[in-house]
């Protein structure tokens, strides 16, 4: 049996199970080593030496003006609509809790829209923007997940691209999921980087994300790259009469169904898979 095929079966059945007990990330990433050679703590790799860049200071008022405009102009108001913005209140709590303080163009963002409710596709190419509720419900599973594994960020083999930029552990407790593509995969900011890479980086991060990508170097410079890709005509939508979510929400080149895999192709990035 080829690698493919059998990856196909393996993840079918992770999902599966994981769909059935609804243990989306944390049990189910006991499974994933089924499909792939634990490592030990002994075969950690090693951090190469020096400090990544640090975070950007950013306003990015400008951004989101661009993406209300593009939205307002090309989805139904009355179809797909954010939350209400969140408080400082609300913000102050997520920061305890992941234990960082975050950046302003992170605070902007919340304040500007708590995320979105649908179920799994949203605004960013089908993917939803989460709540804070969410955010952090999907913070603590991995944080669970890291506790199963005994600590060790690296029980599931990872890689990384750029190479040395971004940890490549399977967990990383200060990796912050920005969505959720209903099978524990993420976009994220990144506050652990290598020494390659930024604080504050925006990355690919999950389940099935063995590689993971650094598609920005942050917050803003990654709504401002999908912005710009809307902007450019490069989408695909295409709604249902009736259709309450976006599913059809994607990109038009390269036709990829996952913005993660899409945008891998764009940035020249290597696949998800060792």
């Amino acid at each position: 049996m080829d690698r493919t095929r059998r990856n196909l079966l393996i993840g079918g059945s992770i999902v599966s199970a994981c769909a059935i007990s609804g243990l989306l990330p944390s049990a189910c990433a006991m499974l994933q080593i089924i499909g792939k050679p634990a490592r030990s703590m002994s075969s950690i790799p090693t951090r190469p030496e020096g400090e990544a860049k640090p975070m950007l200071e950013e306003d990015i008022a400008p951004v989101l003006a661009r993406l209300d405009a593009w939205y307002a102009a090309n989805l139904a108001a009355d179809k797909y609509v954010f939350n209400p913005p969140a408080t400082d209140a609300q913000l102050d709590a997520f920061e305890r809790l992941v234990g960082l303080n975050m950046p302003r163009s992170y605070r902007q963002l919340y304040r500007w829209h708590d995320g979105e409710n649908d179920d799994r596709w949203g605004h960013i190419y089908g993917l939803p923007l989460l709540p804070l509720t969410r955010a952090m419900a999907d913070w603590k599973s991995w944080g669970r997940t890291l506790a199963e594994f005994g600590g060790n960020r690296y029980a599931i083999p990872g890689g990384a691209w750029p190479e040395g930029a971004v940890d490549p552990a399977y967990i990383n407790p200060a990796w912050i999921p920005l969505t959720n593509d209903g099978s524990s995969g993420h976009v994220g900011l990144d506050f652990d980087p290598w020494p390659g890479g930024r604080v504050g980086q925006v990355i690919l991060f999950g389940r099935d994300e063995d590689v993971k990508v650094v598609l920005a170097e942050s917050l803003g410079r990654f709504l401002d790259w999908v912005v710009g890709l809307l902007e450019s005509g490069n989408f695909r939508l295409k709604a249902a009469a009736g259709e309450v979510v976006l599913r059809q929400f994607r990109l038009k080149e390269p036709q990829s169904d996952h913005f993660h895999n899409g945008a891998r192709i764009i940035l020249g990035a290597p696949g998800p898979f060792l």
